[in-house]
């Protein structure tokens, strides 16, 4: 019989095509953090920044909207960072930053190909060192200097290395325990000599500080200028690299705060007729130069921004509150508009920043990209739908109705510690959810009733955490919670009735064996399923005897777990769990299981809307990356959602809101916020080719290089067509 895998091919790129244009970015932008915002030479209005993970972005109007350009690869947590533009506006350079790894490199992105196209490792990599500063030859890009921080036992060394050829053969030429255990803040190549180095030296263990080093000979001789004053930023003039400017750093009082000036190299250097307020750090982080109108010129201090308007004549100094989250506070590096001198986009330490007057005043940029804290959460019956989402260690409650995201307990950006606060969704109950707060002296369990507007105390317990919810559907008051401890052993399950609130009852149930409960079903007839460890038992009786339903569940070993588990809403006495082995269903109430999946799962949840749909999610871990998978058919097979065409994100929570002919995953990323991921069940499922489907594999898709097919069971195929389908502004 003729196989049309052609048509399956195109059906199959088709799909992709559809699942990747359904994928958004929906966090409010209020909470957005990005950095090293760099203006497009040749580009009006367009901007690229990072995240604080592995994606860069882009903003073709001015900083108004923002969109994923490039999603760097999930490597040991790696992020990007140090972004840098080259003088002719071709390139973008940033390293992956990735301590106490192996991967730690340099990377070459092209704007024109929106992609990487070199890629240099350090020279130490082994000796898992990652790197603090790095400077590219404008003239050459095989010239190259980087400053490299490793550890030595608890301690930490630093070496600087120079390549003439790309990477290829590199030369130490400075290491801290051949200069006084100096450690250095910047290095910097002459824009007009590959050949002079310069580097701004910070503090010393031995009572020797700063000083600027200075080589003619890439590293093999150093002069030394300022000698004691510890220095950070340097910057030289557009027009004549002879005029430079150098920054004092953080020295804890040991150095006088200065900007200091040289028109002749380095060789001497006078201090500017500034005026300093009293900060904390009292150091200088960035100097910029607008390169097309180099009379301009901004300096970012701890707390001031100072800017000259007139190639260092004068200068102006804006002072900020200390530590002030909601403006300027510790910028990072300032980027001018080359199409419009006033416009500065300035990196900041809290929310980057916008100036339309030279530096005068600022404002933040809005931007949905910030790091997800805790879970996510949906609530839908049909007329109240909530999504709930994690920010700065508290609860946004998002009506999806109206579309307004109303924050609570968000704690501030400069908050030291997180309030050890997690939030629960009630899956039963509208408006209502969970929240439990632990510290040294004790735990409360909370209840709120408006999406956390306010809460009510029902419990005071030393554990923990919580690991399992679930509100009886017939007596909405009543809940069960498992509270767990450091060890399995001191689990607890207990069930918490505030029928009357102020008079909540409270009662530990007994436990057939003690172990972690990661899930928690309770059906219309009180039946209450749950998992214990790598068990499965089941109550008929409100937990007072409990029995065991572990056929086919041999599989799972001492170091495994079960992560969740879930009742099929249209069909009761059907089960799911996700497992570190798998996914194992159950038809007949629990009472026995079979694997259908056997890659590890974190969260699964059936369809709401349409009976034989099933979505789970695996998250981040030092083993998994983060993916989907779904099925169409009960779980019989499973088609995959890999992290590549997920835009290479990190998370650890995910949750789900179906219709009849779709899902949307709500995910909480760790570097770009909230996520949403619609997957149309009628076009993904291709129920009439499923047959050719499991006649072939093709691997990965999308993919930018080889693409394998591996044909099953000698299927007969002859010969076979590929339609690809570009995603060009993702860059993956």
């Amino acid at each position: 019989m003729k196989k049309t895998i052609t048509l399956l091919l195109l059906a199959v790129c088709l799909s992709f095509q559809q699942t990747f244009a359904q994928m958004e970015i929906t966090g409010s932008e209020t909470y957005g953090r990005i950095f090293d915002l760099t203006y497009d030479v040749n580009v009006p209005n367009k901007i690229y920044a990072i995240t604080l993970g592995n994606h860069l972005v882009v903003s073709e109007d001015n900083g108004d909207t923002w969109s994923i350009l490039y999603a760097m690869g999930m490597v040991d947590n790696g992020r990007i960072d140090l972004l840098k533009r080259t003088a002719d506006g071709k390139l973008l350079t940033f390293i992956i930053h990735a301590p106490n790894t192996t991967h730690n490199a340099v990377l070459v992105f092209d704007i024109e190909k929106e992609a990487v196209i070199r890629t240099i490792p350090i020279p130490n990599q082994d000796a898992l060192a990652h790197i603090t500063a790095y400077d590219f030859y404008e003239g050459d890009m095989d010239v190259l200097i980087v400053d490299t921080n490793f550890p030595v036992g608890w301690d930490r060394e630093a070496k600087v290395f120079y390549t003439a050829d790309g990477g290829k053969n590199w030369d130490m030429i400075y290491y801290t325990n051949d200069f006084d255990i100096v450690f250095l803040n910047e290095v910097a190549i002459s824009p007009s000599d590959p050949e002079t180095l310069y580097l701004t030296r910070g503090n010393g263990k031995i009572g020797i500080i700063g000083g600027l080093f200075i080589s003619t000979d890439a590293g093999k001789t150093y002069k030394e200028s300022l000698p004691g004053v510890v220095l950070d930023p340097i910057a030289f003039h557009p027009l004549d690299d002879q005029t430079m400017y150098v920054g004092t750093g953080i020295s804890f009082g040991a150095s006088e705060e200065h900007l200091y000036k040289s028109t002749d190299g380095g060789e001497t250097f006078t201090a500017q007729n500034l005026k300093w307020s009293e900060g904390i750090l009292n150091n200088m982080v960035s100097i910029t130069f607008n390169e097309n109108n180099p009379s301009q010129l901004i300096v970012l201090e701890e707390n001031e921004i100072v800017i000259s308007e007139d190639d260092g004549m004068s200068f102006q100094n804006i002072v900020y509150p200390y530590d002030n989250t909601d403006s300027y506070y510790y910028g990072l590096n300032a980027s001018y508009n080359p199409h419009n001198s006033k416009e500065i986009a300035i990196s900041n330490n809290y929310q980057p920043l916008f100036s339309e007057d030279g530096g005068l005043t600022v404002r933040t940029v809005p931007n949905p990209y910030f790091v997800s804290t805790g879970s996510n959460g949906v609530f839908t019956d049909g007329k109240t739908t909530n999504v709930y989402y994690g920010v700065q260690y508290g609860l946004v409650h998002r009506d999806v109705n109206t579309g307004i995201d109303t924050p609570y307990n968000l704690l501030p950006l400069n908050a030291f510690f997180n309030s050890g606060t997690s939030y629960f969704i009630d899956t039963v109950e509208a408006n209502r959810i969970y929240s439990f707060t632990s510290s040294f002296v004790g735990s409360t369990f909370n209840m709120s009733a408006d999406n956390g507007a306010s809460t009510t105390q029902l419990l005071s317990i030393y554990k923990n955490k919580v690991t399992a919810i679930a509100t009886n559907p017939t007596n909405t008051t009543s809940i069960l919670v498992a509270f767990a401890g450091y060890e399995p052993g001191e689990t607890q399950l207990t069930k918490i009735d505030f029928s009357d609130i102020n008079a909540v009852v409270t009662t530990d149930i007994t436990l057939p064996v003690v172990d972690y409960i990661n899930g928690i079903t309770i059906n219309s007839r009180g039946k209450i399923t749950l998992s214990i460890g790598t068990d499965v038992y089941v109550s008929t009786d409100q937990g007072a005897n409990w029995e065991a339903s572990t056929s086919g569940l041999e599989l799972l070993g001492a170091e495994d777990a079960i992560n969740d588990i879930q009742e099929n809403p249209l069909s009761p006495g059907t089960f799911a769990i996700a497992t570190s082995k798998g996914i194992f269903i159950s038809n007949d109430a629990a009472a026995t299981w079979t694997q259908t999946s056997n890659e590890k799962v974190h969260n699964i949840a059936f369809s709401t809307e349409t009976d034989g749909a099933i979505i789970a999610s695996t998250y981040n871990t030092l083993t998994t990356i983060f993916k989907m998978q779904y099925s169409t058919d009960h779980g019989d097979t499973w088609q995959t959602i890999s992290n590549e065409q997920l835009l290479n994100i990190g998370s650890a929570s995910s949750s789900y809101l179906f219709t009849k002919n779709s899902v949307t995953a709500y995910v909480g990323a760790y570097d770009i916020g909230l996520v949403e991921y619609t997957i149309d069940l009628n076009v993904l499922g291709i129920p009439e080719e499923e047959t050719h489907a499991n006649s072939m594999v093709a691997y990965p898709n999308p993919t930018r290089g080889t693409l394998n097919i591996d044909l099953k069971n000698h299927s007969g195929i002859k010969s076979s067509a590929l339609h690809p389908v570009w995603s060009k502004g993702y860059g993956i």
